[in-house]
Formats: C-alpha cells, sequence, structure tokens
C-alpha cells in the first residue's frame, strides 16, 4: 500500500486532479498496486476559508506520504508550491518538453528537459518591501548548484549527452557563479557535451532551433520562464507535466496554471495525467516496485494514443471532447495496453 498526499488546488484543478487520480488508481489495481489517496487542502480556496493557503494538517499529511500529486493553484503559489519546494527541499525541478503526436506545434523534432534549481535564486524570498523601494536577495550557493548540475548531467548521459547552461554572468556576478560551478560538475561527466547560453538568447534559441537542445540547466528563476516558453514550442501547456524531487520525497504537478474562468470540464488533462506518470516513475525507482513504473509507461502510451488517433481531443487541442470523455479514452487505451 503506497500513499499519495493530493493537493487538488484552484480553478480547474479539482477536476483535473480527481479525474487523475481515478485513473492512476483503477491503472495501479490492475497491476496489482494498492494506492491510499490522501486529501491536502492548499491554495486560493483553502486560504480564503481558513486564513492559510496550506494548513498545518495539510503539511502534516503530505508529510507522511509517499509522494504528493499537486494540482494548480491560484495567486497563493509562493504559499504553496514554493514554500514546499524548500520545506521539504525539492531542489529539482524537472520539465520535460517534447512534440507529442496529434499536437500542432510549428517544429518537430524537440524532445528537451529544462532541469530547475528550485530552491534559491531570487525565489528564496528574502525580500524587504518599503514605500518607495523593493529589494530581493538572489541567492546562489555552491551545494544547491552543485547537485542540480549532478542531476542534469546525470539525466544527460541516459539520453543524448548534452547540456546547455543558461545564465547571466555578462550582467550579474552571482549567476556567473552558477555557471562556474556547472562547469566545474562538468569536468566529471566526459562523456557529456557541454555549453553555455545568456538566457535572453537561449530564449532567442529555443524559438529559432529548438532541437539544438538536450538538457536545459538553469537557475530557479530562469528555468520557470523558460518553461512556458518551451511549453509553447511544442504546441499547448496544457500537455506539460513537471516533477519536484528531492532526495527521498516528490511532488508532481502540470506545469500550466489553475485557469479560474474556464469550466474545468473544458480543461485539458494531460498535463496532469503525464506529472502523475512521472510520479508513477519516481516511485518505481525509488521504491524499487517495477509495478509502478509499469503502471507510469502504460500510463503515458496511452495518453500518447488517444493524442495520436486525434478523435477524442479536448477543445485547446482542436476537439470537442470533455475531460472526463478524454480521461476515459485514454482508459480505454491503457486496458488494451494491459491485456
Amino acid at each position: 500500500m503506497y500513499r499519495i498526499s493530493v493537493i487538488k488546488g484552484d480553478g480547474i484543478g479539482p477536476h483535473i486532479v480527481e479525474e487523475s487520480c481515478r485513473l492512476v488508481d483503477w491503472l495501479c489495481k490492475r497491476l496489482g498496486v494498492e494506492l491510499e489517496f490522501a486529501d491536502a487542502p492548499a491554495g486560493d480556496a483553502v486560504k480564503e476559508e481558513t486564513g492559510s493557503a496550506l494548513p498545518p494538517e495539510s503539511l502534516e499529511t503530505i508529510m507522511k506520504s509517499d509522494a504528493c500529486l499537486k494540482g494548480p493553484v491560484g495567486e497563493t503559489a509562493r504559499d504553496v508550491i514554493v514554500f514546499l519546494r524548500q520545506r521539504l527541499d525539492l531542489y529539482a525541478n524537472i520539465r520535460p518538453f517534447k512534440n507529442m503526436p496529434g499536437v500542432r506545434s510549428k517544429w518537430s523534432g524537440v524532445d528537451f528537459v529544462v532541469v530547475r534549481e528550485n530552491t534559491e535564486d531570487v525565489y528564496k524570498s528574502v525580500e524587504d518591501v518599503g514605500v518607495d523601494y523593493a529589494v530581493a536577495l538572489l541567492v546562489v550557493s555552491r551545494r544547491a548548484a552543485e547537485r542540480i548540475a549532478r542531476v542534469a548531467f546525470d539525466m544527460a548521459e541516459t539520453r543524448r549527452r548534452k547540456v546547455t547552461v543558461v545564465h547571466k554572468s555578462n550582467v550579474v556576478r552571482a549567476y556567473g557563479f552558477f555557471r562556474d560551478v556547472c562547469l566545474e560538475v562538468a569536468k566529471n561527466y566526459r562523456d557529456v557535451v557541454v555549453d553555455e547560453m545568456y538566457v535572453d538568447n537561449a530564449a532567442y534559441q529555443m524559438v529559432l532551433n529548438p532541437q539544438q537542445f538536450d538538457i536545459v540547466l538553469t537557475p530557479n528563476m530562469f528555468g520557470d520562464i523558460l518553461s512556458d516558453l518551451a511549453a509553447g514550442v511544442v504546441g499547448t501547456i496544457g500537455i506539460a507535466g513537471s516533477a519536484n524531487v528531492g532526495d527521498r520525497f516528490g511532488l508532481f504537478e502540470p506545469v500550466h496554471g489553475s485557469a479560474p474562468t474556464l469550466n474545468p470540464e473544458q480543461a485539458n488533462p494531460t498535463g496532469q495525467l503525464l506529472a502523475a506518470r512521472m510520479m508513477l516513475d519516481w516511485m518505481g525507482r525509488f521504491k524499487q516496485d517495477k509495478r509502478l513504473t509499469e503502471a507510469g509507461e502504460v500510463l503515458e502510451r496511452a495518453v500518447y494514443n488517444v493524442l495520436s488517433e486525434g478523435l477524442v481531443l479536448t477543445m485547446d487541442l482542436g476537439g470537442s471532447a470533455t475531460c472526463s470523455q478524454f480521461v476515459e479514452e485514454v482508459r480505454k487505451k491503457a486496458e488494451t495496453l494491459l491485456r
């Protein structure tokens, strides 16, 4: 029995998370794995109701679980996800971007991963705001830069063996320190090609020639911004899932926001489903349970089969299916794969 804490979030979050949890639960049971889902309320609505965006009991639920599946939250992101990344030391933010079948994009052959340091930079939230000024401290430590660099280079060894270090060392010396530490780590990976780019050029190159990238290694803020750009390159932010992982825990969420004005049934659940796929894969490796790994692989293949077939797509993908209909179609494809 594995315990999954669940943050349903705001806007479209509760609906896409509930649909995803039902599918994951069904899939794992088919493979002989029992899951327990524990609600951990957090977000804008929770703050309005309780005065806290992340109540202590929700944090306790998360910390007692094997992994956390999170939906998008609204204006309280700093109090929820940024806090959890730092509190649980989820130092690696992993965001894969690639062309998917049936998803329109101006590009083909795109397949890269943004590996983003997740606990420091200006997102450390060391700030002072007065009447006539605002100051934010940019924090980069050797420890944080070294460990995110190792994540990036280890991942590169399983892919196309290339890492692009993104920084802004020509303006901010702290980003030069980040670059220098990453290049020091690179010396231990002789079979990986490493290059570097200023963040403005990286954004330009990502639009001009995204196929050149394999692993994009970035400080916290740059990774956040480039991830949304990358989602546009591959067609839509609705298909992007992500992982926040540390040495002992993982939290998984879609890249997109809560879309508060959208009817939840019109939402695209692909990003949430692929976040769940990343959770299953991480748990399979961390818990050494091949059944979880298989569940993740089946879920991903089923999603890709639905997208490739193109018959049951949500509105943002050019179809007319509801969120629930899309997830049910994914379930049907998974059923076929399990036969």
